[in-house]
């Protein structure tokens, strides 16, 4: 199989270093009643001091229902070392490193959508540019030391041809040992908008921790398209191995100059 992958870097983040999992999950009723329930492999995500990131994730990343041998699936390893200046990489128990330098100046991932990473197609076999850590939803845990919401700010509520979002603080919780700042985003589509006979209200809450500078939860109600959620998991504050953030010592180190595949045979 080939795989394809695209890279774009943000700054680094010095200073917070964590590992975690990430939950992706996604649950959505049709107007029959039929629920469809979806979970989307784990990923594993690892950050030191000086800002290097480490992830590992299946290469097949569509809904773990839909892949019943996504445990054959080899695992992708994606190292940015913002110290060396390279990428680095490789699939786990194949012996070969693909480095890339990193750009002098780093982008936003708003700059082309999302930080960028490499997924295999499940028809195909080639692995595209990917959004990182996807982002779904789930139920929220319980708050814990929740402040006061603050007054909720308005959009576009003079404009009836536009969605209006009401954006709210919601405080802070403890999520995973990790104190997060809360905001939700309510969203009213106007009846007519889009040839609704009744309001389309959907809501979005993001908690971001400060200290990390990450998302630890991302939840998204919709009548669409469902509920969505994604968070991170058993997050430990400890500083990484610092032999993650390094390609292994006996595999051979390929460069790289921009796009590149890397071949891969699926066992019998």
């Amino acid at each position: 199989m080939h795989f394809q992958a695209a890279f774009y870097h943000g700054a680094a983040i010095t200073g917070a270093p964590y590992s975690a999992e990430t939950v992706d999950e996604h649950l959505q009723t049709l107007a029959d009643g039929t629920r469809i329930s979806q979970t989307f492999p784990e990923k594993k995500i690892y950050r030191d001091s000086m800002g290097r990131t480490r992830e590992e994730h299946h290469a097949l990343m569509g809904p773990v229902e839909r892949h019943p041998n996504l445990s054959k699936s080899p695992i992708v390893v994606e190292i940015n070392d913002p110290v060396a200046h390279f990428r680095y990489v490789f699939i786990l128990d194949e012996p070969v490193v693909h480095r890339q330098e990193l750009p002098d100046s780093p982008r936003r991932a708003s700059d082309h959508g999302q930080t960028g990473h490499a997924v295999m197609s499940e028809t195909t076999g080639v692995v595209a540019v990917s959004g990182r850590s996807g982002e779904t939803e789930a139920p929220p845990a319980p708050p814990v030391r929740a402040s006061a919401p603050s007054a909720a700010v308005r959009h576009g509520v003079d404009d009836p041809n536009h969605p209006q979002i009401i954006t709210e603080d919601l405080g802070t919780q403890i999520i995973e040992g990790v104190q997060a700042e809360g905001k939700k985003h309510t969203t009213t589509w106007p009846v007519g908008t889009m040839g609704n006979d009744r309001p389309i209200v959907s809501t979005s809450e993001t908690w971001t921790s400060p200290e990390l500078k990450e998302t630890i939860l991302r939840k998204s109600d919709d009548p669409r398209s469902g509920r969505h959620t994604y968070k991170l998991v058993d997050i430990n504050r400890n500083e990484p191995d610092p032999s993650l953030f390094e390609p292994p010592p006996a595999y051979t180190v390929k460069d790289e100059t921009g796009e590149f595949k890397i071949d891969w045979v699926a066992p019998r």
